[in-house]
């Protein structure tokens, strides 16, 4: 699949490398694939958010398919990068930042380094408004959970909320709160289904819980949730 037009992403992902500030190389890791890069572009091109949020930076690759998108789109639409690990030269050593500077998109880009659970709710709190959110934060079921209830309070309708490593178990159990205690509707974005997995069993297994592996999208239909006392399995 071809990636968003960006030539920083274009040398990363023909390299499989990402250089650093004093131009050391650092091998891709935590990334999304190519298939789900230009995924995240197309859904930005397409439905034009002025707001987005991502949770989780990394090596900026998600940020630069996004801030791609809002830079062609050309509206004013801006990124909200939440990443407590950003600067920090034991982890990301501020790649990502710099990619997106040398791709000329920092003028459409804010980063947060603070946990999500910290950042979202004074976003929140500030009355901030959210057309697309894309979680690919920390995967725990009560991370990638706190990540999509907040996203969700702040979330437009019909704003657009995409889950990467939707096969985790984790995510996959989010996923369901989402269809059964909220009004999403799945978007169709034109991949077909995989299963993959490292071997054959656990794809079988993956199949017959329906843990899809691509990226998922969900469309916010209505400002809905249950009233107190409400359960259903999920």
């Amino acid at each position: 699949m071809m990636l968003p037009p960006c030539s920083i992403l274009k040398d990363m992902f023909e390299s499989g490398y990402a250089e650093d500030g004093t131009g050391g190389k650092i091998p891709l890791h935590s990334n999304i694939s190519r298939q789900h890069a230009r995924v995240l572009y197309e859904m930005v091109r397409r439905h034009k958010p002025a707001v987005c949020v991502e949770i989780g930076m990394c090596l900026g690759i998600s940020a630069l398919s996004i801030l791609t998108a809002l830079h062609e789109n050309a509206n004013g639409g801006r990124l909200i990068s939440i990443d407590p690990l950003q600067t920090d030269p034991a982890h990301e050593k501020g790649i990502g930042l710099l990619n997106v500077k040398r791709a000329g998109l920092d003028g459409l880009h804010t980063l947060i380094e603070k946990k999500s659970y910290e950042a979202l709710p004074a976003l929140l709190a500030d009355g901030l408004q959210v057309d697309f959110g894309y979680i690919d934060g920390w995967h725990s079921f009560d991370y990638a959970l706190l990540d999509f209830f907040y996203l969700d309070k702040m979330l437009s309708v019909p704003g657009i909320v995409g889950f990467n490593d939707c096969g985790w178990r984790c995510v996959h159990k989010v996923l369901k709160f989402v269809q059964r205690y909220r009004l999403y509707r799945e978007m169709d974005v034109g991949i077909a289904p995989s299963y993959k997995a490292s071997n054959h069993l656990f794809s079988l297994i993956k199949r017959i819980e329906g843990r899809i592996s691509n990226d998922r999208y969900f469309q916010k239909l209505e400002d809905w949730e249950p009233e107190g006392g409400f359960y259903t399995h999920f």
